[in-house]
């Protein structure tokens, strides 16, 4: 037996010999609501013929449908600068065979910068670009792709250190509810560690000054995006941070042009989509991480998310990275309990998916088999590992060598992030080479290619 999420090799190929896709697809997502205890994959080796079939977003190939997701780990120094931990993580895993890397949210301005949750990369003046650059440089090193998650602000849920109370698009702060926990941290709720994290300050509302600033500023940090070499942005919209919150109704009730309706709730994110699209112009791909449902009551919905998604595809965004919840709704932020893992965003995703012909990109499909049918199926485009990729870096050579009884399974007992909210540096139950990659010699030999300018810099001074 194996923990995390599986379909039997047997009844994958039973899936496989139905004649209708539609009826397979929720044979699918069906099979997945059974006890964790049920499952088991055969040692035989399967098929996984969609897995490692090249993929575009906009322009670009990506060589395989395996992404990192985003985590932020705090390897940056405190103010905001690339480590050679930070270049040394990425690079193991593109050394493992992911085809796409997505960064941890890179905050874009210097009003952003402030409140973050202990350390995160920063892009919002030009010091920060050689260090991206040299991250940059060591994904390529291994043929993989690597896209800057670029965040305009935490929002209400950023914390200065200081104790200055955030901004956000309304007063209102946030409140975790008990039940809204994984049930693994429930014990530790009157820990100082957690408590933290319970309340938000009430932040101070933003003016449109303000809103309309912070997008000039975002705009900039897109072209040192392109600087640094980067190969895609992705726009952080997720997980309760500042731009979920101005397309929630539960966080936003200004009354002004950013407020009430969906289309004024949606107008900063596309305001943000708009002109970067503008800045870029189309030398790398643009896509957007947006939470499929808030899960709380007057928050956002699934049918909000797909208005969204659509209209982001008409301006000309390329994908869409879809996750849950919020700080708010943490056992759907970080599903561990199997209640939350079996199906976790793969109905959501379906969902989506048949409003767009963009690719969809759905996270914590930890096992390949299931991974490879839901792609197969059309399910989603591209399968993304975050805690996956902490647990066993590895995983995608692994897939495509036939070792699937090798991988290292994350088993979500969500030890990695429980030290992350203590401050500490991540590391893994089961990879105890997590977090410290950088000491790992085989990673850069001495003999290296010569290296070039940027493609995203040369390509983007050269286009009108």
């Amino acid at each position: 037996m194996f923990g995390g999420i599986g379909i039997p090799l047997k009844q994958s190929r039973e899936i496989e010999s139905r004649a209708s896709s539609e009826e397979t697809r929720k044979i699918i997502i069906d099979r997945v609501a059974v006890k964790e205890e049920d499952y088991e994959i055969s040692l035989e080796k399967p098929e996984f013929e969609a897995f490692f079939e090249p993929i575009k977003i906009g322009d670009l190939e990506i060589t395989n449908r395996i992404a990192m997701a985003p985590m932020n780990l705090l390897f940056s120094t405190h103010d905001g600068f690339v480590t050679e931990q930070n270049i040394a993580w990425y690079a193991r895993r593109a050394k493992g065979g992911f085809g796409l890397i997505i960064t941890e949210a890179i905050l874009a301005t210097q009003l952003a910068a402030p409140f973050i949750v202990y350390r995160n990369l920063y892009l919002h003046n030009d010091l920060f670009v050689a260090g991206l650059n040299t991250m940059v440089e060591a994904v390529h090193r291994f043929g993989a792709k690597i896209f800057a998650q670029l965040s305009i602000g935490l929002g209400r849920q950023g914390r200065a250190l200081n104790g200055t109370p955030p901004y956000a698009p309304s007063p209102i702060p946030y409140e975790v509810q008990v039940e809204m926990l994984p049930e693994i941290f429930k014990p530790m709720v009157s820990s100082p560690d957690m408590q933290k994290y319970m309340k938000g300050q009430t932040p101070r509302e933003m003016t449109i000054e303000e809103i309309q600033g912070e997008e000039e500023r975002y705009v900039e940090a897109c072209l040192r995006v392109i600087t640094a070499g980067f190969d895609g942005i992705e726009i952080h919209a997720p997980h309760g941070y500042l731009l979920h919150q101005f397309l929630s109704p539960l966080s936003n009730k200004r009354n002004d042009k950013y407020g009430g309706s969906l289309e004024n709730r949606m107008r900063f994110l596309v305001e943000i989509a708009e002109r970067t699209l503008e800045a870029v112009k189309g030398v790398i791909p643009v896509g957007v991480r947006i939470s499929a449902d808030e899960h709380i009551p007057q928050g956002l919905t699934l049918d909000e998310v797909k208005i969204i998604a659509k209209k982001l595809e008409d301006l000309g965004i390329a994908y869409l990275n879809i996750s849950d919840g919020s700080y708010e709704a943490l056992k759907y932020f970080f599903p561990g309990d199997i209640e939350h893992v079996k199906n976790h965003l793969l109905k959501e995703a379906l969902k989506i998916k048949e409003t767009l012909d963009i690719p969809i990109i759905t996270p914590s499909i930890h096992d390949p088999v299931l991974a490879e049918q839901v792609i197969r199926r059309g399910v989603t485009d591209i399968a993304e590992l975050g805690r996956q990729s902490i647990a066993d870096p590895d995983w995608p050579n692994k897939v495509r060598e036939g070792k699937v009884e090798e991988i290292r399974r994350c088993n979500r007992c969500l030890q990695c992030l429980m030290r992350i909210m203590a401050g500490l540096y991540p590391r893994c139950g089961v990879n105890p080479e997590a977090g410290f990659e950088k000491y790992d010699t085989t990673l850069f030999p001495q003999k290296r290619k010569g290296a070039v300018m940027p493609d995203s810099l040369i390509k983007w001074t050269l286009t009108p």
